[in-house]
């Protein structure tokens, strides 16, 4: 199974590739401003998904388990301040997310558009119960909208997302209202449906892709859910596989692919880490609710991944940035042991073959 059709497509890891002056910065002890900034305007959450890292699943360093007790959120007009001060720092890119759930905070929308205002690169992941008519056109500047939808029918999500299962059908048509408003104003805007797999969802994968390109999405992305119960799909491997297959063989056009991460994951979708030391947080930077930054997303609510705050002034953050304190901090990432699955793991993996040990000869283009 191809994890995709056309590798020029923006889950492909090495597009961080282009990003060359930043790895060679870090590799020097110099770290750049970070490309991108995971931003959390709220841990709030009117969703009970089943493997919410933050909702009970279980996680390889347990301090993190209740990184969302107490549902903290950014202080209401704090995040306006802060996409002019990310441009200025040099900051190319932001994701809003989670923690919660973005679109619960009275700043989301105002401070997407301010984003975008400024030149950033803006993706919003969102469970996208409450994107509606008022969001549709401020959306269209973005990079992507991703809705977290994890099923194919109404059963799968209410048992997958914890939430009645006519909240289905209302998240679809606020896909389908973003995706003709998309249409009538011949944006950009990539919309997508994204699907984290688990023993709940797995017999309903085609049926989402299904519905995906129906309602006008642009992508389908598919990737297991973070489960120490992974071995599931040892069992159920060829039945996925088949769904995903028969996705791309007879739903795939030029505006809809059906698309997964399968190359940050060992063959079995456990954890892979093929490096031998973490250096990647440092072309990102995760700022939370909670006024805290962290070395990685995956790490939110980690005591040794905490930073410092961010709130109430952030320009301390960009003062700390690259210092000794920050140095020794990802020094000491002992990822073996502490960490989940690395989302930047494909990245840690450039640093060690691309640009020490320089495997592709890369000035011999």
């Amino acid at each position: 199974m191809d994890e995709w059709t056309d590798k020029y497509n923006p889950f492909n890891s090495w597009k961080a590739l282009t990003q060359g002056d930043h790895f060679e910065a870090i590799l020097a002890g110099k770290p750049m401003p970070p490309v991108v900034v995971n931003f959390d305007l709220t841990n709030d959450c009117n969703y009970n998904c089943r493997f919410c890292m933050y909702g009970g699943r279980e996680r390889a360093d347990k301090t993190g388990e209740t990184f969302r007790q107490g549902n903290a959120s950014l202080p209401k007009g704090y995040a306006l301040t802060l996409p002019k001060l990310w441009k200025e720092w040099g900051v190319k890119a932001e994701c809003v997310a989670g923690g919660g759930e973005p679109t619960l905070h009275p700043d989301c929308l105002d401070h997407i558009i301010e984003s975008n205002k400024q030149g950033i690169d803006v993706g919003l992941v969102t469970n996208g119960y409450l994107v509606n008519s008022e969001w549709y056109e401020s959306l269209q500047d973005c990079k992507f909208v991703g809705f977290s939808m994890d099923a194919g029918n109404k059963e799968d999500y209410s048992r997958t997302k914890g939430v009645g299962k006519d909240h289905f059908d209302k998240v679809i048509s606020n896909i389908k209202g973003l995706a003709d408003t998309k249409k009538r104003l011949n944006t950009h805007l990539q919309i997508g449906y994204k699907y984290l797999l688990d023993e709940e969802n797995y017999k309903s994968i085609y049926e989402g892709a299904a519905i995906a390109k129906s309602i006008g999405a642009n992508q389908f992305q598919f990737r297991p859910a973070i489960s120490p119960n992974y071995k599931f799909f040892a069992k159920r491997k060829d039945e996925i596989n088949n769904q995903i297959i028969s996705a791309q063989e007879n739903l795939e056009d030029k505006d809809f692919k059906v698309m997964g991460v399968t190359h940050k994951f060992n063959p079995d979708f456990s954890k892979k880490h093929n490096f031998d030391k973490c250096r990647a947080t440092q072309l990102t930077s995760t700022w939370c609710a909670d006024g805290k930054v962290y070395m990685c997303s995956d790490t939110r609510g980690n005591p040794w991944s905490y930073l410092l705050d961010h709130y109430p002034n952030p320009q301390k953050v960009i003062d700390y940035w690259g210092s000794p304190e920050h140095q020794e901090k990802v020094s000491k990432i002992d990822f073996k042991k502490n960490c989940d699955r690395c989302t930047m793991a494909p990245h840690n993996e450039f640093f060690e073959q691309v640009y020490v040990k320089d495997k592709m000869m890369r000035n011999l283009i």
